[in-house]
């Protein structure tokens, strides 16, 4: 039934890895990101006694570039002091997903098919049944945009710059023609140019597109000068207008006014940004899955050499909701694990995530001989351990580890 983190961990601990031992270093190794709570429960199966762990994340939602995601490792195994051959396999597993990410990321579309835009807001406008075409300074009521509640973090800065751009979704728009007529044409015949050369507000991506006055910001409400769009009409991102880069004279710089980094763009120079390193999402869980493998391997004193993995891999099936949107299951990190390492697998037995890109992360760098499941076990079996999954499934949601 495919592999997870949090299941590889609770699989140790079935092993007879203390709870604390595993549970402690998780948590610790996702302290630097926000607190974690990590809880081992025992439950009876049909297949015997199993560990499932209750894990709660502060930060879970946290991004991280892939030379800080090994900053923060490389602090964890010194913090809990893995010997060597342990903490090569949490490099390892991190390495796997830091280019499992990269190379999903590569191709742009990530094979999402149509594009879907996620909003992030709604605006709040005097117009109901008619808005003006353009913005107007000295307009009357209150403007502002709302983001949903669970977005307002990402506010944090914006009250440093003067203006910002709202890119928003038309939703009244109600279809196009390649060809408009604009307004404020002279002249007895008017002129018929590209949809494209227009700001015609009806297109085959709807979009709008509105610099306008920060004027003040309350809670997930930023409040704005006049906005030319409908009340309610949804947002789809917000942008901080830069004078010095955007080439205009309104507005100020923010908190980039006077950085290195901005000379660098306006003077057209090369430079790297953070955001062309691999960004591993959902870091916090991360990093503590690829810490609790790890504590767990080394107390038992498991032997990294001779490790088996009975095939094939079940990945589950349906689609997974992540950063990028909704995608077929097994995501693109999975999917990008489960070529480079030739690991066998098979879709279903549900249309559910069971492979998720930690476990596939955490598998691969077992360096797993694989053995055709029918096969069985190499050996005699002298421990087992059974970890279950969070979601209750038909059949069980469960990994077996096995020591010979």
């Amino acid at each position: 039934m495919g592999m997870a983190g949090d299941m590889f961990s609770a699989a140790l601990i079935g092993l007879g890895v203390p709870a604390p031992v595993v549970t402690g270093a998780m948590e610790r190794a996702a302290r630097p990101l926000g607190i974690a709570k990590v809880q081992a429960e025992t439950v009876r199966t049909k297949e015997g006694p199993g560990v499932r762990l209750r894990i709660e994340l502060e930060a879970n939602d946290f991004h991280l570039t892939a030379s800080d995601a090994r900053t923060y490792l490389e602090a964890s195994v010194r913090a809990e002091h893995l010997s060597p051959p342990y903490a090569e396999f949490s490099r390892r597993a991190l390495e796997i997903l830091i280019a499992a990410e990269r190379e999903a990321h590569s191709g742009g579309r990530l094979d999402v098919g149509e594009l879907h835009l996620e909003p992030i807001g709604l605006v709040h406008t005097p117009y109901s049944h008619k808005a003006p075409s353009q913005p107007k300074k000295g307009a009357k009521g209150t403007f502002y945009v709302e983001l949903f509640p669970e977005l307002a973090t990402g506010l944090a800065g914006v009250e440093a710059f003067s203006h910002l751009y709202v890119i928003s979704y038309l939703h009244r728009s109600s279809g196009y023609s390649l060809t408009v007529t604009p307004p404020w044409q002279e002249g007895e015949r008017p002129r018929r140019v590209g949809l494209f050369a227009s700001r015609s507000p009806n297109r085959p991506s709807p979009l709008g597109f509105t610099l306008t006055e920060v004027r003040r910001i309350e809670g997930n409400r930023i409040y704005t000068g006049p906005l030319d769009l409908f009340d309610g009409t949804p947002v789809v991102d917000i942008k901080p207008h830069l004078r010095t880069l955007d080439e205009t004279d309104l507005g100020n710089d923010g908190w980039l006014a006077d950085s290195d980094h901005l000379r660098l763009h306006k003077e057209g120079i090369p430079h790297p940004h953070a955001s062309e390193e691999a960004v591993l999402h959902e870091a916090q869980d991360i990093l503590l899955d690829v810490m609790g493998a790890a504590k767990g391997l080394e107390f038992l004193g498991a032997s990294l050499e001779g490790v088996v993995c009975l095939t094939p891999i079940s990945v589950g099936g349906g689609k997974v909701r992540f950063s990028h949107g909704v995608l077929p299951v097994p995501a693109p990190a999975v999917t990008a694990v489960l070529k480079r390492y030739r690991i066998p697998h098979v879709a279903g037995p549900v249309d559910v995530e069971l492979l998720t890109p930690t476990g596939a992360a955490l598998l691969a760098a077992l360096q797993p001989r694989w053995r055709p499941r029918e096969m069985g076990p190499e050996g005699k079996v002298t421990r087992r351990g059974l970890g279950l999954g969070t979601k209750e499934l038909e059949p069980l949601n469960r990994l077996w580890l096995m020591l010979m």
